[in-house]
């Protein structure tokens, strides 16, 4: 069988960041600020809800095509963290992560009838680099590009057996905006888009399964965010 998942390189989006950072050092050189007044560190808290949406083309069993299969994957609720580290008062590096959400994987199509095939932890770990705009008062927009690994954890049979998922690289794409409560406190929502390609294989019946899985989760973030 030859694979067909989309390929998900992260070296554009690391080009482009790395380039951000450069630019912002280089037009921002003759900043100065009271440090007493910058805070250079932001941590947040989130309820994070992800928007799953997924593909499945290329189920084969024995090796050969499952006419009409696919899968489907829920969405899930989950708490995460984001760690922030300000260079200047507008360019940030920020790292997100959190509890592992659950994924029932659902057979789909001419799979319906089998049920659930899988259940699996996952969680993102992404970096970013973002760009905050600060010229409206209490309210601070924000923008941000960068990479994450998603990474699949405890891996659970259900009507497949020997059930594995591998993780993946993925590109990160992110718009968001903080709120000013005080000097210290914000109120934080930000979307994130997290495209990437995977494989997965198990058995049923004792016949090898092999797939290739294209998602594209959004991950909703509502939080609040500590400075300091």
């Amino acid at each position: 069988m030859t694979d067909k998942a989309r390929p998900v390189s992260a070296r554009p989006l690391q080009f482009a960041a790395g380039f951000a950072l450069l630019w912002a050092f280089a037009s921002q050189a003759a900043w100065a600020q009271d440090s007493e007044e910058f805070k250079r560190w932001a941590v947040s808290l989130n309820v994070t809800h992800v928007f799953v949406d997924e593909d499945a083309p290329d189920i084969t069993l024995a090796g050969g095509p499952v006419p009409g299969s696919n899968v489907r994957i829920g969405n899930a609720t989950s708490a995460t963290v984001d760690i922030g580290y300000f260079f200047t008062p507008n360019i940030a590096a920020d790292l997100f992560l959190g509890v592992p959400a659950t994924a029932e994987i659902d057979g789909a199509g001419s799979l319906e009838p089998i049920g659930t095939l899988a259940k699996v932890n996952y969680g993102p770990v992404i970096l970013s680099a973002q760009y905050h705009f600060n010229d409206l008062g209490k309210v601070h927009p924000y923008l941000g590009v960068g990479v994450g690994r998603i990474v699949f954890l405890n891996e659970r049979d259900r009507a497949l057996a020997n059930f594995s998922i591998d993780d993946s690289w993925a590109p990160a794409a992110q718009v968001g905006v903080r709120y000013e409560l005080d000097t210290a406190w914000m109120l934080n929502a930000d979307v994130r888009y997290v495209p990437f390609s995977t494989h997965a294989t198990g058995s049923l019946g004792g016949v090898p399964v092999r797939t290739s899985l294209d998602i594209d989760p959004i991950l909703a973030n509502v939080g609040v965010s500590y400075r300091f």
